[in-house]
């Protein structure tokens, strides 16, 4: 009798894992991890989130009732405890009383339509997965939600915009481009793009042997998206990376207040 629950316990799980596809090696840990103001966040898919709680909300929870949140998402090849140091918005977090979400891509990879990665390859549902990490945050109290993200965490942003504006107040993309035939918006959206960008071109590419894929020329994206509201603001000289200390352009300060425009 052991033996066969056994059987049938191993089953249910060789079953489960075999739905969850892809995106079961993200699940992680079953439970939360808590590290200080950072908790990783499981949902019922299997897949996570970290979400950064600011001093103010750990001692008073119920003044995230109607906050605005941020979900910030990360580029190809990166993580979420890499990017967090380099943007800042958790900072920002601290000193305004907001929370801010850094979902963890598929693989380090966001399907965000032709590019990136592994989650683009297998046609991974990060639409889905990002539109219950906006259904927890709102769990949570959170109101208004933007949602920001550098090179393909950019192109996810705008995805996931297109697809749920319904879910979506604003949109921050930092050296993206829009890698879906078109926008279902609108949308209201702010884009800096550097024009020494030579992973994501500021004039596209026909097909990028670097991310293999094509990529949307940026001057094109306010057309595949009628009726949006898109601000797109050029760096001379820059090239694919997060602004730092020193430039002439601060995208973690500018993304924070377009959110609260």
């Amino acid at each position: 009798m052991r033996w066969t629950r056994r059987r049938v316990v191993l089953a249910g799980l060789a079953g489960l894992i075999a739905g969850a596809g892809i995106a079961a090696p993200l699940a992680g840990a079953i439970d939360p991890v808590r590290d200080g103001a950072d908790s990783r966040v499981v949902l019922a898919s299997g897949r996570a989130y970290v979400l950064h709680t600011p001093p103010l909300l750990r001692r008073v929870p119920a003044m995230a009732e109607g906050r605005p949140a941020m979900i910030v998402l990360h580029g190809v090849k990166d993580t979420v405890e890499h990017f967090e140091s380099i943007a800042g918005f958790s900072k920002l977090s601290d000193r305004d009383g907001d929370l801010v979400a850094y979902p963890e891509g598929v693989r380090m990879s966001f399907n965000a339509g032709l590019c990136c990665g592994d989650a683009a390859q297998y046609g991974v549902d990060d639409v889905t997965f990002l539109s219950d990490v906006v259904t927890d945050l709102r769990a949570r109290g959170a109101g208004r939600i933007s949602v920001v993200g550098f090179s393909n965490g950019g192109m996810m942003a705008y995805r996931l915009a297109c697809a749920r504006p319904d879910l979506v107040d604003t949109v921050g993309v930092m050296s993206g481009t829009l890698e879906i035939p078109h926008c279902d918006g609108p949308i209201r959206a702010l884009a800096i793009h550097g024009l020494k960008d030579t992973a994501v071109p500021w004039a596209g590419n026909r097909y990028s042997t670097r991310l293999r894929c094509f990529l949307r020329d940026v001057r094109t994206i306010r057309a595949a998206a009628p009726g949006s509201n898109i601000i797109i603001r050029q760096l001379p000289g820059y090239p694919h990376r997060w602004t730092v200390p020193g430039d002439e352009v601060d995208a973690t300060a500018e993304f924070w207040k377009f959110a609260r425009m």
